[in-house]
């Protein structure tokens, strides 16, 4: 006869991180939504940019489209119950006031695949060798379909330096 060991036992479902990552954009998503005196307007409005292609791809979302959503929200007369901003919202207005550029200035979009953006500042605190680095691994990435990848160590640090 046959002992049990541990790893024949099952062990009860848990949720995956994936889950518990859902569950916590859906609240945050909610939580924010609540400031619009038109939620319809924006959910509209919403729908249309994500799937243009202005800011990224169709169906992708980025911090590009965004800014549109605001910009587009607020042309159409959409306003906000409290002038308390959230988090992203905040991070999205320091954001807007930075130069975030390609490296070399021209439209990230070559095809199919997507140059890196990061501040002006953050470029020119970059080596001619780590600029490489960062924009050959973000297109690479995206030729592989992936619409986001994180910078290099040298490019998270510059760009660090010039949110400051």
């Amino acid at each position: 006869m046959a002992t049990k060991t541990k790893t024949d036992e099952k062990k009860p479902a848990s949720k995956t991180k994936k889950d518990d990552t859902k569950s916590k954009a859906s609240s945050r998503s909610k939580k924010s939504d609540d400031n619009y005196t038109d939620p319809k307007l924006r959910e509209k409005l919403k729908n249309e940019i994500m799937e243009g292609d202005k800011g990224g791809k169709p169906g992708q979302w980025s911090a590009r489209k965004a800014q549109l959503l605001t910009h587009e929200y607020e042309k159409a007369g959409g306003t906000y119950k409290s002038d308390e901003r959230t988090e992203s919202q905040k991070h999205l207005e320091e954001w807007t006031d930075q130069d975030w550029r390609t490296e070399d200035g021209k439209p990230a979009d070559k095809g199919d695949k997507t140059a890196r953006y990061l501040p002006a500042e953050a470029w020119e605190k970059l080596t001619p060798a780590q600029r490489k680095a960062t924009n050959a691994k973000k297109l690479k990435a995206s030729a592989e379909g992936k619409p986001r990848t994180a910078n290099t160590k040298k490019a998270k640090e510059a760009r660090k330096e010039a949110e400051k």
